[in-house]
């Protein structure tokens, strides 16, 4: 027994000193794995630690350091004061720590331009460097340094960039443009011609950004664009999502400028034509679009029909503003038979985040107010749900009232019903929505007049009083004797409402039906002049307006002296646009010589049209700045019209648009930014491709590749070797049947040449064995 108890504490002792050793290598594990949270710590203690690791003579603790900067500078803090400390970093020879570095500098070189010109020359070296993204960070921050010194050392280096091997170099390059050109703008010529380089690139990493400097410092010079735009058609698929923006903005107007307007033509099916991506889907046929102008059957540009072809699959990126700048073009440029998957496109975008949502649907809205057809199929889709943001339900109200037709009328006023319940401002959007659909619709006048009359004994004021302006334009569209009952009800509410608009529209409706409603009238001026020293400015005018036409039409004594009263304190009132309309009003009223007083007075008003906030966006372009803020913003800069008349310089254009078809330009030729790329070599014999990585591709070192290629080489040899033996072990079976006589001439030729190699000074082959 006691041996077991004892083999027991041995076991309980080994146990306790293996989690113990355990626990210790966790610990020692997890210091050296870091967990990225701690990178965050902004305690006084850590912030102080920071320049020690920066100074430590270990890579790992300036890793460390540089990454808690960074974190900072991600949070919004300011560690300019560390910029000494990081900048003698910039020479390290470990590339995280330089990649750290260039990340800082790339924030504060232009805070600290002075410090920042003692890492020039550490920065000319690295565009040396085997490294392309060393090269390429460094041509980054040196842009990125404000120093009128160093622009000709900053044009040497994009100089030697847009001829760079890499296409991520290139890249760099052509997004340092518009910095040196900021910094200098007298080298704009010389930087115009790096730009006219660096299109005839062919590298989708490449041209996006291009066109995106193209944009900020010439974008009047769209006549550059002439021997690239097909080719810019075709890689706009393959280019990066960002730089598929830039393309789309450039070639939308480049369309403008350079083509005639296919808008407003009938459109009827033509003749198949191959599309452009034949080469890629099997020769896949699409039908190509016609337009009939002036009465003449004239066929689509083909560069036009490209760019809109090219468009088409952009509808399905996942990128937000690809999309919406891809339905922009389309609804710019394109012909009616392209809208409707645009519209389907846009309504696929409501599924994404609610800010995204918001700018979708204020295009949306914009569109409607135009292309409503295209949008009724999707209905449902802009009911609001619970849980919605305010800004997002009012634009859904809007876009149901625009939508709404005879056919789902029904379905919206069942919706706008539901709504009214609620409570907030969708309530007030709502009953807006509802006059404006009431105008467009008179036939649902009265369903929505229920409506609303419910509405006027709202607690809420601003809900009364645009209830009450909703039902007045109602009234105006209806006949005058059908109104009795609805302003009767309306004076009688007139009390419990407190808000001056909806007071001022009660007293005005009252007065304009004053015949049809004449025992109501007296009565209410009566109420008014009580308390008209209390009323507001647009109260009190209205009061004066009922009096004069009550005046008008009841020639009472009782009746003809309460409107005097009324004209008398306003005569005395402090607000002098009330003063002055009384006197107006008393001169036209009481004055000698005036006729027809209430055929003036009481004439028929035209029904005001209400307009939407949202009807002003339709001045901008859709997707734009100006368009979601509804007002011009600096840069701003609308599409171009088309041209009227096809002139010289198009034709012109045309020409120089084929030169890129006649140079047999090729896809297959193009390093895209796809993930792996083809390295073949160019051999006599069919060899397999290669396929690598694009990151791998271009780190790969000069010895690694030549190892690489040396052993293919050889495998390549040894193959032939076995494929030369089995051919010489033919020949020899053939060999054997030839007659003897063959044999001995063949030993004599043999001879002969081991002869004349050893008179030469060359060996000849020896121990060769002649069959």
């Amino acid at each position: 027994m006691d041996r077991y108890i004892s083999r027991a504490a041995t076991l309980a002792s080994e146990a306790s000193k293996f989690s113990k050793r355990l626990t210790q290598e966790i610990v020692e594990r997890s210091r050296e794995v870091g967990l990225p949270g701690h990178l965050y710590d902004t305690s006084e203690e850590k912030y102080k630690d920071i320049r020690t690791h920066l100074d430590s003579k270990f890579d790992k603790e300036k890793i460390d350091g540089l990454k808690r900067l960074i974190a900072m500078m991600s949070k919004g803090r300011d560690v300019k004061e560390f910029f000494p400390d990081v900048v003698k970093l910039v020479a390290s020879s470990s590339f995280e720590v330089r990649k750290l570095v260039y990340i800082y500098l790339l924030r504060y070189a232009e805070q600290e331009p002075d410090l920042a010109l003692l890492s020039v020359n550490t920065f000319q070296k690295d565009l040396t460097d085997r490294n392309p993204l060393i090269r390429a960070m460094a041509l980054r921050v040196m842009s990125s340094i404000r120093v009128q010194v160093i622009a000709p050392i900053i044009m040497l280096a994009l100089r030697k960039a847009t001829t760079d091997l890499s296409p991520y170099v290139r890249k760099a390059a052509a997004n340092a443009i518009p910095k040196s050109y900021s910094l200098d703008p007298t080298q704009k010529p010389q930087l115009i011609e790096l730009i006219q380089t660096l299109l005839q690139d062919n590298s989708t990493l490449v041209l996006g950004s291009v066109i995106s400097s193209l944009a900020q410092i010439c974008p009047e010079s769209l006549d550059m664009i002439h021997k690239h735009y097909r080719k810019l058609c075709r890689l706009l698929v393959d280019t990066d999502e960002w730089g598929q923006i830039a393309i789309l903005e450039i070639l939308g107007r480049y369309a403008r400028t350079w083509f005639l307007e296919p808008k407003g033509v009938a459109l009827t099916p033509a003749k198949k034509a191959k599309d452009f991506y034949a080469e890629d889907e099997d020769d896949k046929e699409v039908e190509m679009i016609e337009r009939t102008v002036l009465g003449k059957n004239e066929p689509l540009d083909p560069d036009h029909e490209l760019l809109l072809k090219s468009c088409l699959p952009l509808l399905n990126s996942r990128n937000t503003s690809v999309v919406l700048t891809t339905t922009k073009l389309l609804f710019a440029l394109a012909p009616v038979t392209y809208y409707p998957p645009a519209a389907k496109s846009l309504i696929r975008l409501l599924r994404t985040s609610r800010e995204e949502r918001y700018i979708v649907l204020l295009n949306i809205c914009t569109l409607v107010q135009t292309h409503a057809d295209l949008f009724r199929p999707y209905l449902t889709h802009f009911f609001v749900f619970g849980g919605e943001s305010r800004f997002i339900r009012n634009v859904k109200v809007e876009i149901l009232g625009l939508i709404a037709d005879e056919g789902c009328v029904g379905r919206v006023l069942k919706e706008f019903g539901e709504y009214v319940r609620m409570e907030g401002d969708i309530v007030v959007e709502t009953v807006k929505a509802m006059g404006r659909l009431c105008v467009r619709l008179p036939d649902v006048a009265e369903q929505c007049l229920r409506v609303l009359m419910g509405l006027v004994s709202n607690n809420d004021e601003n809900i009364v009083a645009e209830s009450v302006i909703v039902i007045r334009r109602l009234l105006q569209l209806t006949p005058p004797a059908q109104n009795t009952r609805t302003i009767s009800h309306l004076s009688k509410s007139l009390d419990q409402i407190t808000s001056p608009q909806a007071r001022a529209s009660i007293l005005w409706l009252i007065g304009q039906y004053v015949e049809s409603v004449p025992t109501i009238a007296p009565d209410t001026l009566r109420k008014c002049a009580k308390t008209f020293p209390k009323e507001s400015e647009i109260v009190k005018l209205q009061i004066l307006s009922l009096g004069c036409k009550l005046a008008c039409v009841d020639k009472r004594d009782v009746c003809i002296a309460l409107v005097k009263y009324v004209l008398e304190l306003a005569k005395f009132d402090a607000d002098w646009d009330v003063r002055d309309r009384a006197r107006f009003l008393k001169g036209i009223v009481f004055g000698d010589g005036m006729r027809d007083v209430k055929r003036i007075l009481l004439c028929e008003k035209a029904v005001g049209v209400p307009t939407s906030s949202f009807a002003a966006r339709q001045e901008y372009t859709l997707g734009t700045l100006s368009h979601t803020l509804c007002q011009s913003v600096k840069n701003y800069t609308p599409l171009p019209d088309w041209p009227l008349t096809r002139t010289p310089e198009m034709t012109q254009a045309g020409t120089e648009r084929s030169v890129d078809e006649s140079a047999k330009w090729s896809r297959d030729r193009v390093v895209s930014s796809a993930p792996t790329v083809v390295v073949g070599r160019n051999t006599g014999r069919k060899v397999k491709k290669r396929m690598v990585s694009l990151e791998e591709f271009y780190n790969e070192s000069e010895s690694s590749s030549e190892e690489e290629s040396v052993s293919e080489i050889e495998e390549e040899s040894e193959d032939e070797s076995e494929e030369e033996e089995e051919e010489d072990s033919l020949e020899e079976d053939d060999d054997d049947d030839q007659d003897e006589d063959e044999d001995e001439e063949d030993e004599e030729e043999e001879e002969e040449e081991e002869e004349e190699e050893e008179a030469d000074g060359m060996p000849g082959p020896s121990g060769s064995r002649v069959p």
